[in-house]
């Protein structure tokens, strides 16, 4: 991501991700961060910055840390809440959403996290994958449009601070720092255009962290081209000595691919500490995040480096162009996970089923079904092909002929 980070929310319940209840985004891990293709960038939406990833490239992930931990990715399966596997601290951390972002690039008026992919915002598919790490405080900074998006969030019990001046990753953390202060333990920063993140993604980062006995931890992945993206450089052992802009390395560092995604984790009472360390001595005039990791090291604290496997998961939404491949990416991963749960779709590479829709069990779909809002289908329904239905409620054994299109209504069955 890049130092100038988008943060704004949609109001949306947290969905559950169980393909039986609700056939969620079901990009989650078992056993390790996964990552995604491409890193979130842009997050607090002004054009990409050299230090950050933007997205945009392509990229191949593994979850690992210094000398030690090598975390798989599983597959794509939907996995219902029950199925995550739980953090393993006592103590749950805070997390802080960056949201504050315009997101210029989306060339809209609309904050850039508002915008919807498969009918929930970005934001919320980010609210919903941090609330399983059970965060207390859940902090999200806003700034663009900040009435809209602190609205949008409501419903996920968060707590708001405002960046009026988008001055870097490393400036909006500060916004939280009054309600961060006195807290102990550990933080999780979180970008919000990051929609394809899973929850197990994050639980694992943070028992990566804890297992490493690491002061600060950065999710990386490693990409083929890695282009404008800051570089994590390693020490001999193994641990994060710094991450340096791709304009600012040198030919040796500019060949390093692992690059940094945007997601920390810290102990909290040394970041807020390390933050009054942060510097605009830039030429963006903004405070990075990224420079904490240098100044943890310069204080004797441990920095670590935890890999991601999965490319497509920590895919930052920049621009329309991304925003289409998540929404693409996230429907094949919602088509899959009702496949599996018992759902039969003529064509599945046409259906269009947004995240809030339920099915029941022996659903049949037609090729083309366009399925939105509060859609439910019972036990057995048919809907024919290319019909479109919106906040419709079909009773089981219903049939729903070819090309209708229903609103607001009720389809009774036989």
């Amino acid at each position: 991501m890049t130092e100038n980070e988008s943060q704004d929310l949609q109001s949306q319940d947290p969905e559950s991700q169980d393909p039986e209840s609700q056939g969620l985004e079901s990009n989650d891990l078992s056993q390790g961060p996964k990552a995604a293709e491409g890193l979130s960038s842009d997050s607090q939406g002004d054009e990409p910055n050299a230090t950050e990833p933007s997205g945009t490239e392509p990229s191949a992930l593994k979850a690992t840390a210094p000398e030690t931990s090598s975390l798989e990715a599983q597959g794509q399966e939907s996995q219902a809440p029950e199925d995550l596997k739980p953090i393993s601290s006592a103590k749950p951390p805070a997390v802080v959403i960056l949201a504050a972002g315009q997101g210029t690039r989306m060339k809209s008026s609309r904050p850039k996290v508002l915008h919807e992919i498969m009918g929930r915002s970005m934001i919320a598919h980010v609210l919903n994958a941090v609330r399983y790490l059970e965060p207390d405080p859940l902090v999200v900074v806003t700034g663009y449009e900040a009435e809209l998006v602190e609205a949008a969030s409501l419903g996920f019990g968060a707590r708001f601070a405002r960046q009026p001046k988008r001055l870097g990753t490393g400036h909006a953390v500060m916004a939280a720092s009054e309600i961060l202060a006195g807290g102990t333990g550990s933080v999780v920063i979180v970008p919000g255009d990051v929609p394809l993140m899973s929850p197990q993604t994050l639980i694992d980062l943070f028992d990566a962290h804890r297992a490493l006995q690491a002061d600060l931890s950065v999710l990386t992945v490693r990409l083929e081209w890695p282009g404008s993206y800051g570089r994590a450089v390693r020490d001999e052992a193994g641990w994060l000595e710094r991450i340096v802009e791709a304009r600012d390395a040198t030919e040796s560092e500019l060949r390093i691919n692992e690059v940094n995604t945007g997601i920390y984790v810290s102990d909290l009472p040394k970041l807020l500490e390390a933050l009054t360390e942060l510097r605009p001595e830039n030429d963006q005039g903004e405070y990075y995040l990224t420079d904490a990791v240098s100044i943890f090291r310069s204080r004797g604290w441990s920095a670590a480096a935890i890999e991601a496997s999965d490319p497509m998961e920590l895919q930052g939404v920049n621009d329309r162009r991304e925003l289409a491949l998540a929404q693409s990416v996230l429907r094949e991963r919602i088509n899959l996970s009702w496949l599996l749960a018992g759902v039969t779709m003529a064509d599945p590479s046409t259906a269009h089923i947004e995240a809030s829709v339920k099915l029941a069990r022996d659903v049949v779909l037609g090729q083309g079904v366009i399925l939105t809002g509060s859609t439910v289908v019972g036990l057995g329904a048919v809907i024919g092909p290319y019909a479109c239905l919106r906040d419709v409620i079909v009773a089981p054994g219903a049939v729903v002929g070819p090309h209708q299109v229903l609103e607001g209504t009720e389809v009774s069955g036989v």
